[in-house]
């Protein structure tokens, strides 16, 4: 696992950028090493969403519309305040290796006007994220505890939770 608290070159899908400025915001990076089949990659954008919603309720329980943006973001408010972006390698239908990034805006006031999608931190919508540590502490907690999950099989228990992400619980 890899923190940082500002990244110089931050992408999202197909290469675009992701706008990271110090100190305002989470970035997390897992190197995993899964063996599963190259279909189920998309499991990893999945718990990675549910880690990072379940954390922003358990912040702020009444947090303005958490949404789900299939297939790899979270808004808050109607607007992006975290992304995930994964990368795999593999070998005869099967992933070797995966890196999944979380990008987390937590006090951003200002962005790029040339955003494709409206951004938000979630410091703008009134949710209030006391030590980054320990949130990305308790992001990563709720990310094994689903990784876990699968590792076990319970594929179906993950996506029936993901489909219902207003109380997104296991």
């Amino acid at each position: 696992m890899v923190v940082a608290n500002e990244q110089t070159r931050g992408k999202g899908r197909y290469g675009r950028s992701w706008f990271s400025p110090a100190g305002e915001g989470l970035y997390i990076s897992y190197l995993l090493y899964p063996g599963w089949s190259v279909e189920r990659s998309i499991f990893l954008n999945m718990i990675s969403i549910m880690a990072v919603v379940k954390v922003i309720q358990r912040i702020r329980k009444t947090a303005p519309g958490i949404q789900i943006k299939e297939p790899n973001d979270v808004l808050v408010g109607g607007k992006k305040v975290c992304g995930v972006l994964t990368e795999t390698g593999s070998l005869n239908d099967r992933i070797n290796w995966a890196i999944v990034g979380i990008g987390v805006n937590l006090s951003q006031k200002k962005f790029p006007p040339n955003l494709r999608y409206p951004a938000t931190s979630l410091a703008r919508e009134g949710v209030a994220v006391g030590d980054v540590l320990e949130f990305g502490g308790t992001v990563t907690f709720e990310f094994e505890k689903l990784y876990r999950k699968l590792e076990v099989n319970k594929w179906k228990d993950i996506s029936l939770a993901y489909e219902n992400e207003d109380e997104i619980s296991l």
